[in-house]
């Protein structure tokens, strides 16, 4: 197998249909549809018109898969995308009329873009985002991985709701792409021993970690760790030693089979990864940039460069679009040297093939670094050839050695504490009392649809509830009350829903009908899922 690079985007955000607008809920979604899922598709779509030999690795949760196929979303997107190219419309005439030619024409330019992302949105994809990525898919331009059904934070669930999570994640992913995928990003990376055999279980094969759990990992400890997980033949130990024999550390270059499954972990290239998403000198934070931060007090949209890190919003420098275009190009050019650069080391280094593998939130791309997508686009068609999807490269080159994680995860400090600490602490006491109440539900009556739908929508709000995104937010401080708020409004509706699912009757319809209008997601979702499954 040759040298390859695989970048990787994980995309995610809340569940927020119908659960406010701005500035937390449903908005986020619109947001990042005309801010990056739009412009991502119509680059790789453009990409493969051209025959440019391009292959990229996406995971998209499946709470955003059903997100992006809703109805509702759908229409109200519409609507929101009607509003910007509005509003840049607006913001066109106004600066034109008060002499501020300059940013009329950067006003301009927006209203030019939102109209064609509108128009694709509604023409090209024809309003089906998942049909689309899909589409990709199909040709093998993009591998798309799955998720927990609602991101929930694997490590610290009880066992059962980690089945239910696998489980009805990946058949939401399979019913909405039409595809099957064999790999998985796990919510925040976050991992614990004994994972792996859960994952092959549900038929996936490999997963993503942050380097800090998997480099530099003594082949002694290896193995100590391997023979504590479970009770090995001597035939068994036998092939491990080989297994390790001969490597002393890891190579972050190289996926390893992990314990003593038929998974496959791939490690992150941390700096090189780091030339995009480090605060401190990433691209992104570019004097040249759009400024994230700073919009027009009236319109919302943005006038302003990111200038420097120390000049107060207020300050901030009128945004040149041809200048920023000319730093996504030269950065482009410096990622593809910085790649090249690396494969080569490790070749010199080691004389082994290398898969080098960078990973990125999708949403950082158009949404938060404006210039993302172009530069994304520049450097699939540059390194072309060079990219690889995880799956096709590990069908190649399957891997042989095995090695012991770490647990942890990619937040602060590698380990649970971003989403378990102090503040957090009482609603994983009340995710512990949920699944121990849903577990003791038993089975639904066969001949009692109402409630067989009472046990399905049971079963949705356990799934939201379990988001690792409400202790995220009351933890980061970014949505505190709004985080705290939803994760009490799907504790309540579970608990309803379970009443309904033990004792409803036909009077007991209307409610139970506002219950499946308030959250719809995984309309197969089956309590039967949350069963542990042989290996």
């Amino acid at each position: 197998m040759r040298d390859a690079f695989a970048i990787v985007l994980h995309s995610h955000l809340p569940y927020a249909r119908g659960a406010g607008r701005w500035p937390h809920g449903e908005e986020w979604i619109h947001e990042a549809i005309l801010g990056t899922y739009l412009p991502l598709l119509v680059a790789l779509h453009d990409l493969r018109a051209e025959r440019v030999p391009f292959q990229i690795t996406l995971g998209i949760t499946p709470i955003l898969l059903e997100q992006l196929a809703d109805h509702d979303i759908d229409a109200r997107f519409v609507e929101y995308a009607d509003d910007q190219v509005a509003r840049a419309t607006r913001d066109a005439e106004q600066f034109a009329a008060a002499g501020a030619g300059h940013r009329a024409g950067v006003a301009s330019f927006y209203r030019d873009r939102f109209t064609l992302l509108r128009d694709a949105y509604l023409r090209r994809f024809g309003r089906d985002l998942v049909g689309a990525f899909s589409d990709l898919g199909r040709t093998g331009h993009v591998e798309i991985l799955t998720s927990a059904a609602t991101h929930g934070y694997l490590p610290l669930l009880d066992e059962r709701s980690v089945q239910g999570q696998l489980a009805i994640g990946l058949a939401s992913t399979e019913r909405l792409t039409g595809l099957r995928p064999n790999g998985i990003w796990l919510p925040e990376c976050a991992y614990r021993p004994g994972l792996e055999d859960v994952l092959e279980a549900h038929g996936l094969d490999h997963f993503f970690t942050d380097s800090t759990l998997f480099s530099d990992t003594p082949t002694a400890t290896t193995r100590r760790t391997l023979l504590s997980q479970r009770t090995w033949s001597a035939g068994a130990v036998a092939q491990l030693e080989a297994a390790l024999a001969g490597s002393a550390t890891a190579d972050a270059f190289r996926p390893y089979l992990v314990g003593s499954s038929g998974v496959a972990a791939i490690a992150r290239h941390s700096k090189v990864s780091g030339q995009v998403w480090s605060a401190a000198t990433g691209y992104p934070g570019d004097a040249s940039y759009r400024e994230f931060h700073r919009k027009d007090d009236r319109s919302g949209l943005r006038y302003w460069r990111v200038t420097d890190t120390a000049t107060d919003l207020g300050a901030k420098d009128d945004y040149d679009i041809e200048r920023a275009a000319e730093r996504a190009r030269s950065h482009a050019t410096h990622f593809v040297g910085v790649v090249r650069d690396a494969l080569a080391d490790h070749r010199a280094r080691t004389g082994h093939d290398g898969l080098l593998t960078t990973t990125f939130d999708s949403e950082l791309f158009g949404h938060w670094w404006f210039e993302g997508v172009d530069w994304l686009s520049q450097v699939l068609r540059a390194l072309g050839e060079r990219t690889t999807t995880v799956a096709r490269y590990l069908a190649e080159a399957p891997p042989r050695e095995r090695i012991a994680l770490r647990e942890g995860s990619w937040g602060k400090n590698n380990d649970h504490s971003t989403w378990l600490n102090a503040d957090t602490a009482w609603m994983w006491d009340e995710l512990g009392r949920l699944a121990e109440a849903f577990a003791a539900a038993g089975t639904t009556p066969p001949d009692d649809p109402l409630r067989a739908r009472a046990a399905r929508q049971a079963t949705r709000e356990l799934l939201l509830a379990q988001s690792s995104d409400w202790p995220f937010l009351r933890t980061t401080g970014q949505a505190t009350d709004y985080g705290i708020e939803r994760f009490k409004s799907h504790v309540m509706r579970f608990t309803r829903a379970l009443e309904l699912w033990r004792r409803g009757t036909a009077e007991d319809e209307a409610e139970l009908r506002t219950l499946e209008r308030a959250d719809n997601p995984f309309p197969d979702a089956d309590p039967g899922a949350f069963e542990s499954r042989a290996r």
